[in-house]
């Protein structure tokens, strides 16, 4: 969904430094290079432990949840012609659903707010497998919930490590442009079978 529907990988990468300028911390900047490789739950306990906000790892990363909330109900948008493809997707009957890392709660609040809710069959998401998408658990999951063959299947991605893991598995996949995302040279040709930049080249011309 992030990077991939959703322009949404800058929130990702400078939630935790826009939420500390908003505190007016005041080296919010050291803060988040210092846990630019961090996993969220160590990122938040490290600026628990290295500021006066007076909240703990696990306090911070619950404020930090409820910001990030807060800007996918007010301030996220969908990638240019997702609607439109879509929409000719979900006319031509085909069947779609969201494989993410993303909670269930903010995925269906954004999706909503952006009217592309109800052309996906169903959500899945890594909490809710138990696997995160460096092992193939959740697109395998897909692929048994919608009933489908794998070679009628394709799976969207915008991170090369879920691009290795899905063609691995025997997925065909595109490949989705991001500015947040980085590709090695070459990496589309080995693990996409098609790379767009924008959704515009797959929608359908009359």
């Amino acid at each position: 969904m992030d990077g991939t529907l959703l322009d949404s990988m800058w929130m990702w990468r400078t939630v935790l430094t826009k939420y500390l300028k908003q505190l007016n911390v005041a080296n919010y900047e050291e803060l988040n290079r210092a846990t630019s490789a961090m996993y969220f739950s160590e990122a938040t306990a490290y600026v628990a432990a290295h500021t006066d906000l007076g909240k703990t790892g696990e306090e911070l990363h619950e404020a930090l949840e409820a910001f990030i909330y807060h800007l996918y109900c007010t301030e996220i948008t969908l990638k240019p012609y997702v609607g439109e493809y879509l929409a000719q997707l979900k006319a031509d009957g085909v069947m779609m659903c969201v494989a993410t890392l993303t909670e269930r709660y903010m995925v269906e609040a954004v999706l909503k707010r952006l009217k592309i809710f109800d052309y996906f069959n169903f959500i899945a998401t890594v909490a809710e497998v138990g696997a995160s998408k460096a092992e193939p658990v959740i697109y395998e999951h897909c692929l048994k919930k919608m009933n489908v063959k794998k070679a009628e299947t394709v799976v969207f991605e915008d991170a090369a490590y879920c691009l290795i893991t899905a063609k691995k598995a025997g997925f065909t996949c595109y490949g989705i442009e991001d500015p947040w995302q980085d590709f090695p040279e070459g990496f589309a040709a080995t693990y996409c079978d098609r790379f767009i930049k924008s959704y515009r080249e797959l929608l359908k011309t009359t």
